[in-house]
């Protein structure tokens, strides 16, 4: 044991002082057809840093995001005082605590018999100001549970809804780009790129509707005639999602007459577009419906009684000086749980004095460099078979 002793000092010591582990990504080879040229600098840092660098809005390419270690207790523990949970509650945490000084005060000036107290109030075989505690501390953590379960479930439905606009975008681009025949071939090309100019706005547009905003000057992707569709519209994603089917509806008009594969082409993107379509109404439900205020209001009357009454209880355990910092610490673990609650269970940001959970412009450039990246590959696709076209004719004259 006195040789164990030391090492377990020294290991732990060693630790302290190793700096976190990086995450090492491989370096994909620079394009400027690829990526803006005013996109920032993705450089590796601390653990907070590549995490920021994930969750930022402003990132440029898709890694994997970089999940907590092990190693990185020490650089959260050390950054707790500029804790964004910590700043948030810290005014109750404030209240409470100064509610234990005065706790302990009167505790002190009693004991000392500075102030005459009728002991007798006080005297029975079976008192126990714990009681209450013990019997309801169940109770607050089933809350809080239940409380933080019911955000976090929220948060995920909020970013599969995301999911979905994405894939969906995708796959209408993909389909418009490689198969639509309109009825006027002449103006095939134009009509494709206006779908595409409107695909690549529906999720700046739901982005917008989803967090109260409405900058028509972000949609650089659309010409001024279609802006102006915009502006006498009051849900913008739903506005894309008519200007779409206004669009796609000459698909159906070049197979009015006849059985061709285009009226099937039609069929499936209007499915396609329901389903943007549903995703606005997702995505509406869980902003537009927040968790019932009595239930929240409830879990935030018991926590605070909970945590003011928990210095006269531990008056009774524990040395008076410490009362007040095991109070604030008390009550930090359970604010902090619930105010996490709070946070997450808004995710696109709707509030301004939240922090915006999900990365909603990160998502919308994600569909924007996709569908340049489509555009790209069906270009060289139709210029090689047109140039292997032309080697046919060539060979077929000679």
């Amino acid at each position: 044991m006195r040789v164990l002793a030391p090492t377990i000092l020294l290991v732990a010591a060693h630790a302290l002082v190793t700096p976190s582990r990086r995450v090492t990504r491989r370096e994909a080879a620079p394009s400027s057809d690829e990526f803006p040229a005013d996109a920032p600098a993705r450089t590796q840092g601390t653990y907070l840093d590549r995490l920021a660098a994930y969750a930022d809005e402003d990132g440029y390419t898709l890694d994997a995001p970089t999940r907590y270690s092990i190693a990185d207790w020490w650089l959260n523990l050390r950054n707790l005082p500029s804790s964004s949970v910590l700043q948030r509650v810290q005014g109750h945490l404030v209240a409470n605590t100064f509610f234990a000084i005065l706790v302990s005060g009167l505790a002190y000036v009693i004991r000392a018999e500075h102030l005459a107290v009728d002991s007798s109030l006080l005297e029975t075989d079976h008192l126990n100001l714990g009681a209450p505690f013990e019997l309801s501390g169940g109770i607050l953590g089933i809350l809080l549970a239940f409380r933080t379960s019911q955000s976090y479930d929220r948060f995920w439905e909020g970013r599969q809804v995301w999911a979905k606009v994405v894939n969906r975008v995708r796959a209408t681009a993909r389909t418009c780009r490689a198969y639509v025949t309109t009825a006027a071939p002449e103006h095939e090309a134009e009509e494709t790129a206006a779908l595409l100019r409107w695909l690549e706005a529906f999720p700046l547009a739901l982005k917008q509707h989803l967090r109260g905003e409405r900058r028509l000057d972000e949609f650089h992707c659309l010409g001024n005639e279609e802006r102006r569709e915009l502006e006498s519209a009051d849900n913008l994603p739903l506005a894309c999602t008519y200007a779409l089917s206004s669009r796609v509806d000459s698909v159906r008009r070049a197979s009015e007459d006849t059985q061709s594969a285009s009226h099937l082409l039609w069929w499936q993107l209007e499915s396609l577009l329901l389903e943007l379509q549903d995703a606005i109404g997702d995505a509406e439900a869980i902003a537009g419906t927040p968790v019932p205020l009595s239930y929240s209001r409830h879990t935030s009357r018991l926590l605070s009684i909970w945590t003011l009454g928990s210095p006269i209880i531990l008056v009774q355990s524990m040395p008076l000086l410490l009362v007040p910092p095991a109070t604030a610490l008390l009550s930090w673990m359970l604010l902090a749980t619930e105010e996490i609650g709070h946070i997450i269970e808004e995710p696109f940001g709707i509030h301004d004095d939240r922090p915006k959970i999900l990365p909603l412009q990160r998502y919308c450039d994600i569909v924007s460099r996709d569908l340049a990246e489509e555009n790209r590959l069906v270009e060289n696709a139709v210029a090689g078979k047109r140039g292997a076209s032309e080697v046919e004719d060539v060979d077929d004259v000679g």
